[in-house]
C-alpha cells in the first residue's frame, strides 16, 4: 500500500498532462498485479460529481479520487483472499447480473453495432417529419379476428360498422372516433405500414400492446420543413439510430420465435383474461397481507390449458396463474391492456429463455469487454458483502449521534413539492381543445387518454406521470406548478411532442423529512 502511495505522488503530473497520447500506457499505480493509468483516472474522474471529491484545487481533488481507487483495488484483493466470491449472496446476484450483462452485451455486439445509418434512410425519415394523418381505428384481441376484419374491409364492408361489432376501443359503438396521429411517434414496424398508405388506405393488422389494431386513413397532413435537411441531420440521426434498432431488433425476434416454433392459443389467453380482477388505480396498490391467493380463479380443468409452446415446452394458465400471485401489484397484467397485456408477459419468458440460449451459443460470454464488466461487478458485490460483515456490524452509532446529525443537516433532507400530473398529448390544437372540452366537462382523465392521446406510454399507462419536482420535466413545469387545486386541468398548450393538456392529480408541499423517515440513511 505505501508502495502504491509512491507512485502516486511521483505521477500526479503525469496524470494532469493535457496530451492525450500513450494515456493508457502511463501507470499512475499498481497494486498487486492490477495497474491504474492516467486514461482510467480521466475516464472515471469525468464521471464523478466533484462536490463529492475532497481537496479545493484539481490536483488535490485527482490525488483523492485516486486514493479512493486504491483502497477500491485493495479492499477488492482482500475479499477475494477471504472467500467472499463464494458467499451464497455474491454468488447469486452475480448470476443475476450476468444473465442481464449477457443479454446486454449481446444486443449491443450482435444487434446494434450492425445497424449502420445511412444518408439515405435519414433523407427518408426526414421527408416524413411533420407529416400527419387522420384515421379511424379497429381494435381486434387476435391476430385471427384482425385478419378477419382486414379481409372485410378489402371486400368493402363499411368501416363504421365493422368497428361498431368488432373493436374493442372505448369509442367503437360509435364506429370509431377520428383522430391525428404524428410521424416519429410510433415503433418502427407500426410507422412504416401506416404512413405508407393513401388517402381512403387500410392498413393490415398491426400488433400493438393492446392487440391488433386495423387503420383506415381518412386525411393526410403532408410535411413542412422550416429547417432543411442539413442544419437538422445531426439531430435527428440518433431517433433514426433508435428506429433502425428498433426495426433490426423485431426481424431477430421473429426470427428466433419461428425457430422456437412459438404458437399462442388465444382462446385460453382469453379465459386468462377474463379472470383477472378489475383494474385498481396505480397510484394504490395493495398490500400483500390484504390479497388473498390464488388471486385468480378458475375452473379445475382450464388450469391445464396452454397459453403458448415453444420448442419442446408449454406454460400453462396454472403457470402463469402462480407468476400472478407472486409478481408485484405493477409487474401484473392489467384488463385495459386486454389479450395484449397477457401476452406481453408470455413474449418476455420466451424471449428471456430464447435469447438466452443464442447467446450461449454465439459465445458472447467469452467477449474481453463483458469478461471485464462481470469481473467489476463480481469485486463490487465482494467488497460490499465484506464490508457488511467486517465493518458496519463492528461500528456502533448511538441514538444520541443520530439526532444530532440529523438536526445539524436537516437541509440534507428537505422535499421539495412534488406533483402528479395527467398528461394527454395530441398531434394539433383542435383535438387537444376536445380533449380540455371531455375533461371539463367529467370525462375520467384515464379515458380521456386512450380516446386523445396519441403518445402510446401515456395510453398505456393511464395518463398519470409519477410524483415530479420541477426540473424532472421541464416542457410541464410552468404550466403544471401554476396549476393551483387538485383535479385543476390546464388549456392547452404547445410542446416539442404535441398539444398538451395536464391536469393536477395530486400534490405534496415542500417539507423536511422526519427523522423516522430518514432514520437509516442518517445513520
Amino acid at each position: 500500500m505505501k508502495f502504491a502511495k509512491l507512485l502516486i505522488l511521483l505521477l500526479v503530473p503525469a496524470l494532469l498532462l493535457s496530451c492525450s497520447k500513450g494515456k493508457d500506457k502511463i501507470k499512475v499505480a499498481e497494486v498487486g498485479d492490477r495497474v491504474i493509468t492516467v486514461a482510467d483516472i480521466e475516464k472515471l474522474y469525468a464521471k464523478v460529481n466533484p462536490k463529492f471529491l475532497e481537496g479545493e484545487t484539481v490536483d488535490e481533488r485527482k490525488l483523492n479520487f485516486l486514493n479512493t481507487l486504491i483502497d477500491k483495488e485493495v479492499m477488492a484483493i482482500k475479499a477475494d483472499e477471504l472467500g467472499y466470491d463464494k458467499d451464497p449472496s455474491v454468488v447469486a446476484g452475480l448470476k443475476a447480473f450476468k444473465r442481464l450483462g449477457l443479454q446486454g452485451a449481446y444486443l449491443k455486439f450482435e444487434i446494434i453495432d450492425k445497424v449502420k445509418i445511412t444518408d439515405e434512410i435519414l433523407k427518408q425519415y426526414y421527408d416524413n417529419l411533420g407529416k400527419s394523418l387522420t384515421i379511424k381505428q379497429i381494435l381486434t384481441d387476435t391476430p385471427e379476428e384482425g385478419e378477419e376484419v382486414y379481409q372485410l374491409l378489402k371486400d368493402g364492408a363499411d368501416f363504421e360498422s365493422i368497428c361498431i361489432k368488432y373493436s374493442k376501443t372505448p369509442d367503437a359503438d360509435t364506429g370509431g372516433k377520428a383522430e391525428t396521429i404524428t410521424f416519429g411517434r410510433f415503433p418502427a414496424d407500426i410507422q412504416d405500414e401506416i404512413f405508407n398508405l393513401p388517402v381512403g388506405g387500410i392498413s393490415k393488422p398491426v400488433e400493438s400492446p393492446f392487440g391488433y389494431f386495423i387503420i383506415k386513413v381518412l386525411k393526410i397532413n403532408q410535411a413542412k420543413h422550416p429547417r432543411p435537411f442539413g442544419e437538422v441531420k445531426e439531430e435527428i440521426t440518433p431517433t433514426v439510430q433508435a428506429l433502425e434498432e428498433n426495426r433490426f431488433m423485431n426481424r431477430r425476434t421473429d426470427e428466433l420465435r419461428k425457430n422456437a416454433g412459438v404458437e399462442y392459443y388465444h382462446d385460453n389467453i382469453r379465459i386468462m383474461f377474463e379472470a383477472l380482477p378489475p383494474d385498481r388505480p396505480l397510484t394504490s396498490p395493495p398490500a400483500r397481507s390484504d390479497e388473498t391467493y390464488p388471486l385468480l380463479k378458475f375452473e379445475e380443468p382450464d388450469l391445464d390449458k396452454v397459453l403458448v409452446s415453444y420448442l419442446d415446452k408449454t406454460i400453462t394458465i396454472r403457470d402463469l396463474s402462480d407468476m400472478f400471485d407472486r409478481q408485484s401489484f405493477f409487474e401484473r397484467p392489467r384488463r385495459e391492456y386486454r389479450l395484449g397485456g397477457i401476452k406481453r408477459v408470455l413474449v418476455q419468458l420466451i424471449m428471456n429463455e430464447l435469447v438466452e440460449v443464442e447467446m450461449k451459443e454465439s459465445g458472447i460470454e467469452k467477449h474481453p469487454e463483458l469478461q471485464k464488466i462481470l469481473q467489476t461487478k463480481k469485486e463490487e458485490m465482494m467488497v460490499t458483502r465484506m464490508f457488511e460483515e467486517q465493518v458496519q456490524k463492528e461500528v456502533v452509532v448511538t441514538s444520541e449521534e443520530i439526532r444530532n446529525y440529523y438536526e445539524d443537516n436537516a437541509e440534507l433532507y428537505k422535499l421539495p413539492e412534488q406533483r402528479r400530473f395527467g398528461v394527454i398529448v395530441t398531434a394539433d390544437a383542435t383535438t387537444a381543445e376536445e380533449a380540455y372540452t371531455q375533461l371539463v366537462g367529467g370525462m375520467r382523465h384515464s379515458k380521456a387518454a386512450q380516446l386523445f392521446s396519441l403518445e402510446e406510454e401515456t395510453r398505456s399507462n393511464g395518463g398519470e406521470t409519477q410524483m415530479l419536482i420541477k426540473g424532472n420535466q421541464l416542457e410541464l413545469d410552468d404550466v403544471g406548478f401554476d396549476l393551483k387545486e387538485i383535479g385543476d386541468i390546464s388549456r392547452p398548450f404547445e410542446s416539442s411532442k404535441g398539444w398538451v393538456v395536464l391536469k393536477l392529480v395530486e400534490k405534496s408541499p415542500q417539507r423536511v423529512r422526519s427523522l423516522h423517515e430518514v432514520q437509516n440513511a442518517v445513520r
